[in-house]
């Protein structure tokens, strides 16, 4: 414990560069401009902190980023976990040597014994802002709600490692060319995301990468969907069962927990508990196209997420496809 409040004080003393407004920055610096305004970060980070597991730490560690730490999850069984980096790039906090700096609330002094030069935060943590600057210059990374991957972008940018994030975005964006040129049929159908859970159903205006990759493929929301996400809606709501028939469309998604111990058919099971002839109510299900995907493949915007899905859409799509 001394030794970290001795470290906090010795970084203070030296003064972690503050989020002012500024016009230049020291050798070996650069002026980044964030969610929090402006802050001078390193030219090359070479220990990074990410407060966030899949949106912050995949990103970060699909593009070669050295990442010393990261925020994490808890399982019940007390291990601790990166979601979706484990099942995405295999990558534990055992395996990995990346140092586990909490769950929310994160751990201010682990993150410190860390010695990071370089935290990368989410706007949410904007309120725990100026003990991050303590320790290290921190950037806080918005929402565009225009283009969800301009997060990731960002990240990548603080990080140095734009270039190779914008080379895995154009290889990205390859599949999703050869995806739409050998299901063309694709373009147009509606699909719709739905879940089941403690006996209420939620659905989803839209649902991280899932979304990202379906409307690429040239799919498109439910009206209900779209009403909802024309009212700022971003994720879903819960809504009663009786609007379970407004929720038609060519396919429709559900996804089920892998770190939580979920299964495939816990999903289907959870949608039986809401209404038990929901499946002969929903077209898309009784003609076998409800597709149930892993949620950590599902919901950010990492490259190996959004390049997973593609194949396990069109692979679906083309076994039952609208019509058949």
């Amino acid at each position: 414990m001394m030794k970290v409040l001795f470290a906090l004080a010795t970084i203070a003393a030296i003064g972690a560069v503050p989020v002012v407004a500024q016009e230049s920055c020291e050798a070996g610096f650069r002026l980044f401009e964030h969610g929090g305004g402006q802050t001078c970060i390193p030219e090359k980070a070479e220990r990074i902190v990410g407060l966030h597991d899949q949106s912050i730490t995949l990103t970060l560690l699909e593009i070669g980023a050295p990442v010393v730490g990261s925020h994490g999850r808890v399982a019940d069984d007390g291990r601790e976990f990166l979601r979706s980096v484990e099942e995405m790039l295999g990558y534990t906090f055992e395996n990995s040597g990346i140092g586990f700096v909490g769950s929310y609330p994160l751990d201010v002094e682990a993150i410190a014994a860390l010695s990071p030069d370089l935290i990368i935060a989410r706007t949410y943590d904007l309120d725990l802002r100026q003990q991050y600057e303590v320790i290290a210059p921190t950037v806080f990374i918005a929402d565009d709600p225009q283009d969800p991957m301009n997060f990731a972008r960002d990240v990548a940018d603080a990080s140095g490692e734009l270039e190779e994030w914008e080379r895995l975005l154009e290889a990205y964006q390859r599949n999703i060319e050869t995806a739409r040129r050998t299901f063309p049929e694709l373009v147009g159908q509606s699909y719709a995301k739905i879940q089941a859970w403690d006996g209420k159903l939620t659905v989803y205006a839209g649902y991280g990468g899932l979304t990202k990759v379906l409307e690429d493929l040239g799919l498109v929301r439910t009206p209900f969907a779209q009403a909802m996400s024309d009212r700022g809606v971003a994720w879903g709501e819960e809504v009663s069962v009786e609007l379970l028939p407004e929720q038609q469309a060519d396919y429709t998604f559900d996804t089920y927990n892998i770190a939580g111990g979920d299964t495939y058919g816990a999903a289907r099971q959870r949608l039986v508990d809401v209404l038990p002839n929901w499946c002969d109510v929903l077209k898309s299900c009784s003609e076998g196209r409800y597709i149930v995907l892993p949620r950590e493949y599902s919901t950010g915007y990492g490259f190996s997420q959004l390049n997973t899905l593609i194949p396990l859409i069109t692979t679906h799509a083309a076994r039952v496809p609208v019509g058949d």
